[in-house]
Order: structure tokens, then C-alpha cells, then sequence
């Protein structure tokens, strides 16, 4: 849905990030800075702003708009998050005649949330097709000077899909991510109490973003050097975004980001644990897929993993899926087995959610259980 609102309507970044940010990109802000100076009011002109999160991007925005330098300039932010836009010179002829141009200054257009519709995978995606067929069009429909802000992914795609309109292109911006971003979206995520896929829509959109963004953060190919710690974030990014996905019934997107984690895990003992829950959550997605065998495959490798490493209320998850997998096929004694041996270890550590879980689908089997054999002596 588009969404076009004054900057005053945006919530406001508090100072000390805005300073946070400018302060660990000065030289990138400075030359943002030089770059809406230079550039003449009057005609069309492109630059990009790179910057892997939201909050950091507005910081970005309203310490641009509150510069000394800057008094002299109108900008106006346009967001277009819609992620099945494909012609964004259309929805820019819907808001263009809305501004309303303060005399004397310089007018500079701001747009953001594009990168939904240039998305992080596929080839060729329509927004990017149309930017090249309608490159010409900018410099007469619009006539100001443009920034988009954009992740670095997006960017790159921009530039590899959009090569004619990318040869407008006056200035790239990169603007590195402070630690503390990193760290408060990690507790936002990988770290927040409640389960992604307990999580109502909005709140799930919302963590899918910012596990997206982590992504970008910790891939080798965004010039920072991978440490293990960092390997074993972007694996548990991976493995969230799967869980995220398949709890929106996207089997075959939460497919692709496990079998990315498996494939980083490797036979790495150090990654042992990670790699145990990768494939039982793969089993999962192939359940609902319909590959049974699969799935009985994958949780069992998965159960000896964490059998070997000592987890025991994972070992006694793996047993449950197993179990829903045999009751499904119809083989409820062997299902009934699996969830007892499953009810033994979670009583054995005193997994209290975990036990009523099974209890209840344990009462549900036997009573079907019970029911077949009566049918049987009839």
C-alpha cells in the first residue's frame, strides 16, 4: 500500500542515534551532503543512499533535513513499500502534483521502500524491467534531483537488472551499520522471548524485515570479514527466516533459506547443534510438502545429532515430529510409541509445555487406538 507522509508525520529518530550514524559515516555523509549541494534544482539528477536498516536510513533522512546546510532545501519523502509495485513512474505521477513547492529553495525528492518490489531474489524482477524502458521519462516528469534509499543487495540489483537507469547515476552513499543497530535487532529476533511463528502478522512482517536485513549484515560479500560468530548468526538468520516462512505456509521460500543454513553447517562440529536444528525444521517443511520420507530422514538425522551432543528437549521435539508423521500415515501404534518415548524425556526435564503438547495429541492416538481395535473385534 502506498504510503506518502510529511516528514513530521514520520516518528522521530532521537538525536543521539541520528549522531551515532552520522558520526561513524562522516566522510559518506559529508559527500551526501556536497551532492545535494552541487546538484541543480531544476533538473533531473540520481543518487543513492546505502543503507541496510530502516531506522538508520530515517536517522540518516532527518540529520540531512536539520543540517545548517540544508536550510535552503525541500525535500520530500516518498515512500513506496508496496512489493508488487512494478511501475514506479506511475505511483510518482499519482503524488507529484500534491507537492507543494516552497519558492526559493531547492527541491529534492527522497524515496524509499522500493527495495520490497526489487526483492533479494530472481532474475530480472518487473519494477527493475520497467526502470530501464522508462529511464528517459525521469529527466522530463520529474525535473528534481532524486536520492533512493536502498540496501546494498538492492542496490546491486539496480545495478545489475536497471543498467540504463543506473547510468543516471550521480552518487552512491554507502553508510556502514553501528554495532548497536546490529545488536538491538538481534534482540528484536534471534534474541526476543516470544517464537517468530507465535508471532500475529504485523509483528511477523515487521522481524521478517530485520532478520532480512541481518542477512545482508553478516554475508561475507558486504565486505566484512566473517568470524565464526558471525557464521553462526547469519546460520540462526537463516533458520528464523525458514521457521517464519513455514509458519506462513511458504514451504517452498522456507525451503530455500534452510537448505542455505545446511549448506554453511556443513560437518562442522562447532556447528553441530545449529545444523541438528536446521534439519529438523527442514523435516518440517517437508512434512507439510508431502515428502514424507524425506522429512522421516531428516528428523532422524537431526535426533542423532542431539542425541550425540546431550539436548535433550530437542531430542524429545524430533521424537514428537516423528510421531505426527506416522500418526499421519495412518500407523498409530508407532506413532503412539514415539510420543511416549517423547513424554519420558520431557517429564525427565521438566518441559511443562512441551509435556501437555504431547499429552494431548498421546490421548487423541489412543483413543483412536482403542476405537480401531474394537472395530477389529467386532
Amino acid at each position: 500500500m502506498l504510503s506518502n507522509k510529511p516528514l513530521d508525520q514520520f516518528k522521530e529518530i532521537p538525536e543521539i542515534h541520528q549522531q551515532r550514524i552520522i558520526e561513524f559515516n562522516q566522510e559518506s555523509f559529508d559527500q551526501l551532503l556536497t551532492f545535494v549541494d552541487i546538484v541543480p534544482d531544476d533538473a533531473f539528477d540520481l543518487g543513492f543512499i546505502d543503507c541496510n536498516f530502516a531506522k538508520d536510513t530515517d536517522a540518516i533522512i532527518q540529520a540531512l533535513i536539520n543540517h545548517p546546510d540544508c536550510q535552503e532545501m525541500q525535500f520530500e519523502i516518498w515512500d513506496f513499500p508496496d512489493p508488487d509495485m512494478r511501475f514506479l513512474m506511475d505511483e510518482i505521477l499519482k503524488v507529484l502534483p500534491a507537492v507543494k513547492v516552497q519558492p526559493d529553495k531547492k527541491l529534492i525528492f527522497i524515496v524509499r521502500g522500493v527495495e520490497n518490489a526489487i526483492g533479494m531474489t530472481g532474475e530480472y524482477p518487473p519494477m527493475l524491467v520497467d526502470f530501464n524502458w522508462v529511464r528517459d521519462a525521469y529527466p522530463v516528469m520529474v525535473r528534481h534531483p532524486m536520492i533512493f534509499c536502498l540496501p546494498d543487495y538492492a542496490i546491486t540489483r539496480v545495478a545489475n537488472y536497471a543498467p540504463d537507469f543506473w547510468a543516471w547515476n550521480s552518487g552512491t552513499f554507502v553508510f556502514k551499520t553501528p554495532a548497536n543497530t546490529r545488536d538491538d535487532a538481534i534482540s528484536q529476533t534471534l534474541d526476543a522471548s516470544k517464537e517468530i511463528s507465535n508471532c500475529e502478522v504485523p509483528e511477523k512482517q515487521e522481524r521478517i524485515d530485520l532478520l532480512k536485513r541481518l542477512l545482508i549484515e553478516y554475508t561475507p560479500s558486504n565486505g566484512r570479514e566473517e568470524t565464526q560468530g558471525d557464521l553462526k548468526t547469519r546460520i540462526r538468520v537463516l533458520n528464523d527466516l525458514g521457521i517464519a516462512y513455514r509458519s506462513r505456509s511458504d514451504y517452498s521460500t522456507a525451503k530455500y533459506y534452510l537448505k542455505q543454513a545446511l549448506d554453511l553447517v556443513k560437518d562442522d562440529e562447532d556447528l553441530a547443534e545449529l545444523k541438528a536444528n536446521s534439519l529438523h525444521e527442514l523435516a518440517i517443511v517437508e512434512r507439510n510438502l508431502g515428502e514424507i520420507e524425506k522429512a522421516i530422514t531428516l528428523e532422524k538425522q537431526a535426533m542423532e545429532i542431539f542425541e550425540r551432543i546431550g539436548d535433550i528437549k530437542m531430542k524429545a521435539a524430533t521424537l514428537h515430529q516423528l510421531a505426527i508423521i506416522y500418526a499421519n500415515q495412518g500407523d498409530v501404534e508407532k506413532a503412539i510409541a514415539f510420543y511416549q518415548e517423547s513424554l519420558e524425556l520431557e517429564e525427565k526435564i521438566g518441559d511443562v509445555q512441551g509435556k501437555a503438547a504431547t499429552l494431548h495429541c498421546l490421548a487423541i492416538k489412543l483413543a483412536m487406538f482403542k476405537g480401531k481395535l474394537l472395530l477389529c473385534t467386532v
